[in-house]
């Protein structure tokens, strides 16, 4: 049962409550996106490596931002979950979205034949604490090219987009940072990317409308206190 806590509100607490609803999400954001332009932009050597690991913090740093919100309201535990849960995939939708924009704007569209196409299955096993064990299945499809302009030689999807013998445009990276897709996959964006616009504001909103619940009930609860104390 939910116990309403007659602690009066200091002005630091209210605002790391704010951090954790405002300041956390966009935080987490901003290092995914500088990882991922890092990773994708930067210079020779261990760039890739350097950016593709700020983009791993920020996403594990998503599921923590969920301890910082404000704990005076009966929802908070489920909305911490949830919305952490959302900034993850945030996360990993701003890292997509940069690949998507950067392949669009320095990539190279080149018409490719298809020579094969070689399925690929690929099964990954846990045992969880309770000593049952999972195998997780994924498949991706390896399409063999012959590009006009002599590159790529192979493109990896996770649905088959040709059969043997057909053409395909794709667009790929001259620095061989990003794989190559489909040209009309970059155009018509993708589910992922759009996550990177969508799921942050929805995060902070949830969050914010969390806070505000909690100081109206706080500010209620002592008005209430108020109000029983002048009677006696």
């Amino acid at each position: 049962m939910y116990v309403h806590t007659t602690r009066r509100r200091t002005w630091p607490v209210v605002l790391f409550h704010a951090m954790g609803a405002v300041g956390a999400p966009l935080l987490i954001v901003g290092m995914a996106y500088g990882g991922a332009s890092y990773a994708v932009n930067g210079g020779p050597g261990s760039s890739v490596y350097v950016g593709n690991a700020l983009v791993i913090i920020a996403f594990l740093g998503a599921f923590g931002t969920g301890f910082l919100s404000d704990p005076d309201h009966p929802f908070q535990p489920l909305v911490a979950i949830l919305t952490s849960v959302l900034l993850a995939a945030a996360v990993l939708g701003v890292a997509a979205a940069v690949d998507d924009e950067t392949l669009r704007s320095r990539g190279e569209s080149t018409r490719c034949t298809v020579l094969d196409v070689d399925r690929q299955v690929h099964e990954s096993t846990y045992t969880d604490s309770n000593g049952i064990t999972h195998t997780t299945t994924t498949i991706d499809y390896k399409h063999k090219l012959d590009c006009a302009a002599g590159r790529p030689d192979s493109m990896t999807l996770k649905k088959k987009r040709a059969d043997k013998g057909e053409r395909l445009q794709v667009t790929y990276d001259p620095r061989g940072r990003l794989d190559p897709l489909p040209t009309d996959r970059l155009e018509r964006g993708s589910t992922w990317s759009s996550m990177a616009y969508v799921l942050p504001p929805v995060v902070i909103g949830v969050r914010l409308l969390v806070l505000l619940a909690a100081a109206w009930a706080a500010a209620r609860w002592r008005r209430l206190v108020r109000r029983r104390s002048s009677r006696h």
